[in-house]
């Protein structure tokens, strides 16, 4: 193992190497930032480190620079390498340290001086928030779905998308684009299945972020998908299209029901309850659950467990709204199994996609956020109080 000698060392670079960052470029911004060092015959000045997630995966890729106590957010070759001259421009600038205390760079709001100087008449926004894919198809899905939604959302409302993570706008971007559009409020909605980190902590906090920048703006919080009976219906939907039928008893065939996995207890609770609900729907002896990650069982393991009860045939029906690497990743290991287990038969049924039960579930939970009664309310109040009792970093836990 490698050991440094600090003796002459005058900064810190950390570079955020959690999984937005890297989704959105930071090897190539680490490779790049030391290779500056190098050519400049910097190395026993400089060091780098590689971090994990810093909490500010909306200004991916972060670098931060100790002990100068500013943060960077390099979306450029050129920002990553002026880092180590310290000549960055003003508008990479996150954070910067002035009096010892923490302040942002303000060319970082880019709507927030328009904002200021030309209102016209106030109007209302809805935003729709996706998670975001490395796979873009599955972006433009999410993007496509809205734009057919549209049409059944009254005309005086200002309608736009943005992402969590991996793809454009991202939040931040989403809330400034309905200001600068002439909105007086915004009303989030997450396009999310179930109430995990994402809508608990991540969303909550970009839109206290913008509420301290827009402090005349009002915000409203939607809810998540959740436990819902449009939801089973959209199942079951998935079912039929792959000549599942629902009326006929099918005694030799399981249903392996996949989700994305989470370490929240209340989403896993809400997903076993999905699970029963679907089980009182379909004539099949054996529902089993898996995830793709996280939590267990595996799908392996699912797959198994199915086929030693004595299922000749296994469904297995993804719990995803859009496609992106997850479904590519499933698609994959169908026809590993059917390679493994010949002697079955396996079959993938679809995801959600454009689905009108997942519209009608979307504008129900746009419209308890336009009247006042979405329990998202509640959530950004109970983040608020998270942040005063625990602080808040984000760690990217799904």
């Amino acid at each position: 193992m490698t050991t440094w000698n600090l003796t002459q060392m005058q900064r810190h670079l950390l570079i955020c190497n959690g999984d937005t960052c890297m989704g959105a470029g930071a090897e190539d911004v680490t490779q790049q930032i030391r290779d500056e060092i190098r050519s400049n015959r910097l190395d026993e000045h400089i060091h780098t480190s590689r971090t994990r997630c810093n909490g500010r995966c909306r200004d991916k890729c972060v670098v931060i620079d100790y002990p100068k106590g500013t943060w960077y957010s390099v979306q450029q070759e050129e920002t990553a390498r002026a880092i180590v001259h310290e000549t960055v421009e003003e508008k990479s600038i996150i954070y910067s340290m002035e009096r010892s205390e923490r302040k942002r760079g303000e060319t970082r709001f880019k709507g927030i001086n328009k904002y200021r100087k030309t209102r016209g008449p106030v109007k209302k926004a809805v935003l729709f928030v996706g998670h975001g894919s490395r796979l873009e198809t599955g972006n433009e899905e999410v993007r496509q779905f809205i734009k057919q939604m549209r049409e059944h959302i009254d005309s005086s409302l200002l309608v736009e998308t943005c992402f969590l993570e991996f793809a454009s706008p991202n939040i931040e971007d989403g809330i400034q684009l309905c200001i600068e559009k002439g909105a007086g409020e915004v009303h989030v909605i997450p396009i999310i299945l179930l109430h995990a980190g994402h809508s608990k902590l991540h969303i909550p906090a970009e839109i206290e972020h913008a509420r301290e920048q827009f402090p005349d703006i009002r915000f409203t919080y939607g809810q998540t998908i959740g436990v819902h009976d449009e939801v089973i219906e959209i199942l079951t939907t998935r079912l039929t299209e792959i000549k599942f039928d629902m009326n006929q008893k099918n005694e030799d065939t399981a249903i392996l029901f996949i989700g994305r996995g989470s370490s929240d207890p209340d989403a896993k609770d809400d997903f076993y309850k999905i699970s029963r609900l679907l089980q009182d729907k379909v004539n099949v002896p054996i529902i089993e659950n898996a995830f793709m990650g996280v939590a267990t069982p595996t799908i392996q393991d699912g797959m198994e467990r199915c086929i030693e009860l004595g299922a000749k045939k296994v469904i297995m029906l993804p719990y995803f709204l859009f496609t992106g690497i997850l479904m590519e990743r499933m698609n994959k290991m169908a026809e590993q199994f059917r390679q493994d287990y010949p002697q079955t038969k396996i079959e993938i049924a679809k995801y959600f996609g454009y689905h009108p039960k997942l519209r009608t579930i979307l504008l129900e939970r746009m419209n308890q956020a336009l009247d006042g009664t979405s329990t998202g309310m509640q959530d950004l109040e109970n983040f608020r109080i998270y942040v005063e009792e625990h602080g808040y970093v984000h760690e990217h836990q799904h």
